[in-house]
């Protein structure tokens, strides 16, 4: 029927790459390299029925799935692609409730991600709580005052309005770039008439400054349950992340390096923010669908605990007017507190290395990195 996006694919060359339409429109047509299907031969069939191309060539119709759909639609920065989507998703380990009347908005379920990009990911995200919301009313259109009066698009206005203040869970996506922001709209509303879109915010601009203003909205209180940051340099953000994550929450990072992966857990750690690294898993084609889980976590030498050991031993010997081998010391007299303190104290944090390794001893390959923090429920680590 108009309107919808069917995938097209080739009868006679399985391993050729399917073709996503465009939204069905009568006189349209979709162009291929030296060829062309007409949008008026394939609307009034149904799936599974075959199209012919200009030259002749023969395609199956068949409905996209989400993966086809996000990995194919035309895009504007990389995706995240289905498989490793898929993978976050599970990671995240979502279980909202279905809608009940007695439960306030106050209640509500939310989500952050920083970094719209494509959609793809915000798509999977808006699937999982798909089933916390009820029934949304119709989304009205742009173009829907040429067919129907004012008065019921105006009526159409303000349910969906309505049902949006009342939604049970909520997923909150920000772009810095307003161009990208409005394709991954699209993206969204172009998917199964668009059955995901009404439980998704857009918003346009810094994570600090949204963050910021919603705390201010919420008088200091955390509100989010989860938060995704598909970012380069993920610690610029840890603190508000921090402040807005609610008691054992669930931070997602993905980061193309691994050691960005390391210069968070070393900042969460110097900054003392009560983020914990919980676990890290490698995505990528190389990897293979479930990822391949890495050992990152702070460790300190074995050779400077010892000798934190006896640098105590020796303290107290002392302490109680003994040398190291048990005989007196030598009365000193009043020295100067610079000679018996050192002017660069050293804190307990420094001698701490991190261990970084595959927990599965194959060759690296490729792909990047996603990072599972937990919000700890203390102020500080």
């Amino acid at each position: 029927m108009e309107n919808d996006i069917v995938l097209l694919k080739n009868i006679h060359n399985s391993t050729s790459t399917p073709i996503l339409s465009n939204r069905l429109r009568a006189g349209k047509k979709i162009e291929l390299v030296r060829d062309s299907i007409s949008h008026d031969d394939i609307l009034g069939k149904g799936l599974r029925d075959l199209v012919s191309s200009k030259k002749r060539i023969n395609y199956r119709i068949s409905e996209p799935t989400l993966a086809e759909y996000t990995d194919l639609s035309p895009r504007l920065v990389t995706p995240i692609y289905s498989q490793d989507a898929n993978l976050i998703v599970s990671l995240l380990d979502l279980n909202p409730t279905v809608p009940n009347p007695s439960t306030s908005i106050l209640d509500r379920f939310e989500i952050f991600e920083a970094g719209t990009g494509h959609g793809a990911l915000t798509l999977n995200l808006a699937r999982a709580i798909h089933g916390a919301n009820t029934a949304a009313p119709k989304i009205p259109e742009e173009d829907e005052t040429a067919e129907i009066s004012p008065d019921r698009v105006e009526a159409r206005g303000e349910a969906y309005k309505e049902w949006r203040t009342n939604r049970r869970a909520v997923i909150h996506t920000l772009d810095c770039s307003g161009r990208h922001s409005a394709h991954a709209k699209t993206v969204v509303k172009n998917f199964r008439h668009g059955m995901y879109y009404p439980h998704i915010d857009f918003h346009v601009g810094s994570i600090d400054d949204y963050l910021a203003q919603r705390l201010v909205e919420s008088g200091g209180a955390p509100f989010l349950e989860y938060t995704i940051l598909d970012l380069p340099d993920i610690t610029h953000f840890f603190d508000i992340v921090g402040k807005t994550l609610k008691p054992n929450g669930t931070l997602i990072t993905f980061c193309p390096s691994i050691t960005q992966i390391n210069a968070g857990v070393t900042f969460a750690r110097q900054k003392h923010l009560p983020l914990f690294l919980e676990k890290v898993v490698e995505v990528g084609g190389a990897v293979g669908v479930g990822g391949r889980e890495w050992d990152v976590r702070p460790v300190k030498p074995r050779a400077l605990l010892e000798a934190k050991v006896e640098d105590t031993k020796q303290s107290k010997y002392l302490e109680e007017g003994r040398d190291i081998l048990g005989g007196p010391v030598e009365d000193l007299g009043e020295l100067p507190a610079k000679t018996l303190v050192s002017e660069n104290p050293v804190s307990d944090d420094n001698g701490w290395e991190m261990v970084c390794r595959p927990k599965v001893g194959i060759r690296i390959s490729g792909g990047g990195f996603v990072g599972v923090w937990r919000r700890m429920s203390g102020t500080s680590v």
